[in-house]
């Protein structure tokens, strides 16, 4: 191997070397949880351009042994500038030698539950061992070739919630028109932003809503669950693109309707107490609007959503404001079988009788996390507690409003963030809504580091 392949690396190292002042916690602990899950991403990367997986197929110079040197010497070379701590350095080894590159084998996922240890672990195998067994379950990864991925990403079950499932995200807006509950002579025209399954490859995407526009229904895979949002205080509908349209992409029909009066296109004043107040009573009762409207289009057969809707798997998710409306519309809406609070504000009295997940980021300055916290320990089981760390409030949207919830570098990115989230959310909605068990290992402790779990089943 030339002397410039095994530098190849060396720019993207040197980028990280500067910024590597990291206290002497364990590898992925501590205030260096943040700083290594950098470091080892950024170190993965440079492994691949300078050892490209791909390029080792198993032949003389190119086998398991020649990638292991390889990726060998950018774990030293990182070591050496400073921008991998020695606290990880077993870490990045073990990273690189659980790969598929340069052998015939496949990444092979086991999950097995209660196991005393670790729940998730994956080896590299041959495709006609990788199977279950009594005591656990193998899958056989065939799209990834990092077992640190299949464990941490796709929790051994081979699905990775950062990548698109078998279909592309459409996206409609359909204006339903209500009256108001708080004053019953005014109207409000809520323009219902809705996504959906189309067709894969389908195209163009547009960049406000992550979606083809006005494309197709695929109804191939129907009837499909229904999953409300209800957006934050003076937030929009599509505040959370890199979310929805992920889970129409598996199958999902996702409805998120504007609460006027309580929208950023009416700021200053959708955040004054009077707004608050009214929209406090104005968001269930849109929610469920909208959930009549959408049930209506199902059973009309004029409706391009004719027939596409699963009536009987319908969930509730929102975010802050929104958050306190999902435990507000599951109390009113019986219809409502699952539920995903993010960031939610929450009551004195909040609490869930549906099967629910909830979710905060460990840092939110805006939101009073022991509340949610207290709102999960009063909500019926089955439930889940998820908490990501180095993050706050606006994990769960587009927006990253400069404050302590949302500072790069010292904390998460927006799309560190969003893969947090993501990696729990389809799952959640696949077991509790969808009754598929495939995806159980992703509730199952110990989560990967950076989060929290709590569960009650």
């Amino acid at each position: 191997m030339s002397l410039a392949t095994r530098l190849a690396w060396l720019p993207v190292l040197l980028v990280l070397a500067a910024s590597a002042a990291w206290a002497q916690d364990a590898c992925l602990t501590g205030n260096s949880l943040l700083g290594d899950q950098r470091a080892l991403v950024a170190l993965d990367q440079a492994i691949e351009t300078a050892c490209p997986c791909a390029s080792f197929t198993g032949g003389s110079g190119a086998n398991r042994s020649a990638y292991r040197d390889c990726a060998r010497s950018a774990v030293l070379a990182a070591a050496v500038l400073g921008s991998l701590r020695p606290e990880c350095e077993r870490t990045a080894t073990r990273r690189y030698k659980m790969t598929t590159c340069g052998t015939k084998r496949i990444a092979c996922g086991r999950f097995q539950e209660d196991a005393p240890g670790d729940t998730h672990t994956c080896r590299a195998k041959v495709l006609t061992q990788c199977r279950d067994r009594s005591r656990y379950e193998e899958n056989a990864c065939t799209q990834q070739t990092q077992c640190s991925d299949v464990v941490d990403w796709t929790a051994s079950t081979c699905v990775d919630p950062r990548v698109k499932g078998p279909f592309e995200a459409g996206v409609q807006t359909i204006t339903f028109t209500k009256m108001s509950a708080v004053d019953p002579t005014q109207e409000r025209d809520l323009a219902t932003v809705i996504w959906y399954p189309t067709t894969k490859g389908a195209g163009p995407i547009n960049g406000t809503y992550g979606a083809v526009v006005d494309a197709p229904l695929d109804n191939s895979g129907g009837p499909y669950p229904l999953v409300l949002f209800s957006h934050g205080s003076c937030g929009y509908p599509y505040q959370s693109t890199f979310l929805h349209p992920m889970l129409a992409s598996y199958g999902f029909i996702i409805v998120a309707p504007p609460h006027p009066g309580n929208t950023i296109f009416e700021l200053p004043a959708c955040g004054t107490p009077a707004n608050q107040a009214a929209s406090f009573v104005e968001r269930p009762q849109d929610m469920v609007f909208v959930l009549d409207q959408m049930l209506a289009a199902n059973a009309d057969s004029g409706s391009p959503f004719f027939g596409s809707i699963d009536a009987d798997k319908i969930a509730m998710t929102g975010h802050s404001f929104g958050g306190l409306t999902t435990y507000l519309v599951q109390a009113i809406e019986p219809r409502v079988k699952v539920a995903i609070p993010m960031a939610p504000a929450t009551g004195a009295t909040s609490a869930l009788t549906v099967p629910s997940l909830t979710m905060l980021g460990q840092i939110d300055a805006v939101v009073n996390v022991p509340g949610i916290r207290n709102a999960y320990t009063r909500s019926s089981p089955p439930k889940h507690l998820v908490e990501i760390a180095n993050t706050g409030h606006y994990a769960f949207s587009n927006g990253c409003f400069p404050s302590a919830d949302c500072n790069p570098p010292v904390t998460m990115t927006q799309a560190e963030a969003h893969n947090a989230v993501l990696r729990w959310q389809l799952a959640f909605l696949e077991v509790y809504l969808v009754g598929d068990p495939s995806y159980a290992p992703f509730l199952a402790a110990p989560p990967p580091p950076g989060f929290v779990l709590q569960s009650e089943k």
